[in-house]
Formats: structure tokens, sequence, C-alpha cells
């Protein structure tokens, strides 16, 4: 659920003598904006605060832009919220200049998400904020043995807030540069020949072939050399500008992937075309971030039926492709009667079992967080019940250079070592 202005406004009513300030956690952690300062800040027991009107529980303070800033909740309402409805607030402590941010402040919990974004100007020790954030309901959710609802853990409640200047603020020319370089003669020191074979069944006709396609990509070798092993190495087969011939890719996907290592875009509508080309050429050539990107548009594009199956299957077990492997396990779990009458596993890898066996976990068993704090034998089961979306992010998270595009078990295996 996501609200740019959500009742926006500055709190009414209240005082010093209604506020209680609690300690609170709170962390800096990694935002996928480069410009935006992102932090997660944790409420203890939070069903056990103060539920009175205008009743108001100040977090922690912490350090952002050379301000210091704290979150401000009413568990109960402020003076105007609606009923059951909680109010949030982002409040500067420090400093009288004006200053012109775009803030967001946020929940989320196993794909379940609140988001409340807006731009003031703070004027001094403003307050900003909305005084019907969402429904005390909403956050504690429904009961569960064992487990809690809504959007706690652990009994507590972690907001995710966002600050970033609103201010005109020039892009780092890098990247620009760099895709000025693509495919540059003049500066390139390699070349690459892009042959796409005629595909014909007359043997007379083999012997005849020509190249019905012939593209020159020229490149740098220092760019490819930290960018992908596989390029790299082909490099090392030329001497000087004696083009390295390729024939497994059809020119234009080739052109798509080596204008993605230079820091170039691919388009959605691209992507929709050559979805199944781009996993195949980057899982050879080595540009991972690219085969996942594409493996995310094959998943979502690609109904898989009881008809194909199998061969998403075997096409996922053979490119290592692991979030098409589960996506395929959830349809047989999910239709396992009609997949057991109908579609034969004579030729599928033995392997593919811990992913069926997950799958089974994660339908018939709620997901549950992993806590890194849990005894070893705990996270592994934990681990083995994540989605693969979850233990890619994980691995992400670790600001390590670690391998994301692996199997199931490599994804664990990776979080384990690096736990």
């Amino acid at each position: 659920m996501d609200d740019n202005n959500n009742d926006a406004a500055l709190p009414v009513g209240g005082g010093e003598e209604q506020r209680t300030s609690v300690e609170t956690k709170i962390e800096r952690i990694k935002s996928k904006n480069p410009k935006e300062r992102l932090f997660s800040i944790t409420f203890d027991k939070f069903e056990e605060l103060p539920l009175d009107k205008d009743h108001e529980i100040a977090s922690s303070t912490f350090s952002c832009l050379g301000f210091q800033w704290q979150i401000n909740m009413y568990p109960g309402g402020e003076t105007k919220s609606l009923s059951d409805m909680v109010a949030v607030f982002l409040e500067r402590r420090s400093g009288d200049r004006e200053l012109a941010i775009k803030y967001s402040i946020g929940l989320s919990k196993d794909g379940e998400r609140i988001n409340r974004q807006d731009e003031n100007v703070f004027d001094g020790s403003d307050i900003w904020g909305w005084l019907n954030f969402c429904s005390r309901s909403e956050i504690i959710g429904d009961w569960k043995e064992y487990e809690d609802g809504g959007f706690l853990e652990k009994g507590a409640l972690t907001f995710h807030v966002g600050i970033q200047l609103d201010e005109f603020i020039p892009k780092n020319p890098a990247s620009s540069i760099m895709l000025k370089l693509f495919n540059d003669e003049n500066s390139a020191d390699v070349v690459f020949e892009i042959c796409e074979q005629q595909k014909s069944d007359s043997e007379s006709d083999r012997k005849r072939a020509k190249t019905s396609t012939e593209k020159l990509f020229h490149a740098h070798r220092f760019i490819l050399q930290h960018y992908s092993a596989e390029l790299s190495a082909l490099c090392a087969t030329s001497d000087g500008m004696t083009p390295i011939i390729i024939t497994d890719v059809k020119p234009e996907v080739f052109r798509h992937l080596l204008y993605y290592v230079y820091g170039g875009e691919i388009s959605d509508e691209d992507f929709a075309v050559h979805e199944k080309d781009f996993i195949n050429a980057a899982d050879k050539y080595g540009v991972t971030n690219l085969k996942l990107e594409a493996e995310i548009w094959y998943v979502n594009n690609t109904e898989i039926t009881i008809d194909n199956v199998i061969d998403n299957l075997l096409y996922a077990d053979a490119m290592n492709c692991a979030l098409l492997k589960e996506s395929v396990m959830d349809f047989i779990v999910e239709n396992k009667e009609e997949v057991m009458q109908r579609v034969s596993f004579q030729d599928v890898p033995g392997d593919v079992c811990k992913d069926l066996l997950a799958a089974m976990s994660r339908h018939y068993e709620k997901d549950s967080p992993c806590d890194d704090g849990e005894d070893e034998t705990e996270v592994e089961k934990t681990y083995s019940k994540m989605r693969i979306r979850d233990l890619r992010q994980r691995l992400d998270a670790k600001g390590l250079d670690l391998d994301i595009d692996g199997s199931r078990e490599a994804l664990i295996a990776n979080l384990k070592e690096h736990s």
C-alpha cells in the first residue's frame, strides 16, 4: 500500500506532558535510491505502549544530513486522527535553517507493505507526518499461536524512514562517460564479430551456408576484465584487433549484453522480446545481473501449465535459474493431483527434490523471518523455506562481492558462511 499524501499535516494538540521518550533501536540500512538515507527504527513492546489520545511516544534521535531527527508516534492517535488510527510524524530536533526534503515512513513484513511519502520544507524544529498513518488493528494483525501477526516482530514495530534532499543535484557523470565508450571504435582495443548462422535441414544447404548477419562490436579489455571472466578470457584469444568470432548469439542480443556491461539499461520492450535469449547469453558470458533481471521477466511473463511444466523445470535446472525453478515447484505443489496424473518425471534430475520440499514447506507452513541471532539449526531451517528473492536480497545486503546467481543450496551455503 503506497500513499503519497495521506493526511500529511503538522500535529495539533498534545504537549510535553504527554510525551514519553523511549529507547529505540536505530540502524542505517541500504537503500536502492543512492540519494536516500534510509533508517530502521524499532519500538519494542508496541502493544504495551499507552493508548491515550494525544500521548506521544518519541524515538531516540538519529543523525541525517547534518541534523538530528526523531520519529513521534501516537499509538492511540492524535487529536484529529480517526478512530483506531495510529499517527506518525518526523520531527527535526536541531538546526534553524529551512530544509526542503523528501521523506518516507513505512512498514513491511512478509511481502506486505505500507509506505507513506511526502515532501515539505522543515523550518526549525518542524514536525510533518500523517494523522492517519494506518490502523492499530492493521499493525497488530490477526492473532496466531506462537507467531506475531500484522507488522510486529517479536512484539516490536519497526519503521523504515527515508530522508533525502529535495534539491537539484547533478548526477555523477561517470556512468554517462562509460556509456560513451560503448562500441567506440577509436578507443577500443578488442573487437567481436557476431555471426548468426542460418539454419537449414538440408546437408547441401549447410555446406553452402553463409552467415545471415555479421556485426562488429568494439570494446575495451580493461572494462571486460573487471566485469566478466568469460568475456575477459575471450579477449585473451585475440591478438590486437583481430576479430573474436561469436556464432551462438544473435547480434542484437550481444549488443544489448555489451551495452549492459557498459552501464546501460535495457528497455521493457527489449526484455519482453529477448528475455530467454538474454538468460542464455548472460549465463554463457558471465553477465550475472542481466541474467537475473531477464529471469525475473521470464518468470513474470511465462504462464506455467501442465503442458510446459517439465520443459520449464529442465530449462531452469540446465541454466541454473533458481527463481524459475521455484516458480515451477510452486505450480507443482499447487496442482499436485493433476501433475501426478498427467506429468512424467522420468527425465527430471534427482537434485530437484530439495526445491520441491522447500515449496511444500512454504505452501503448508507460513514463511517465518530469519533472526541472525537464532540457533544455527533454526537458521538453517528458516533459510531452507525462504524464497529465492529473499535469499538473494540477504546476500546482496551483506555488501560483499558474493555470487547471487546459484541454486538454492548454493545461496544458502553462501549465507551461512557469511552469517
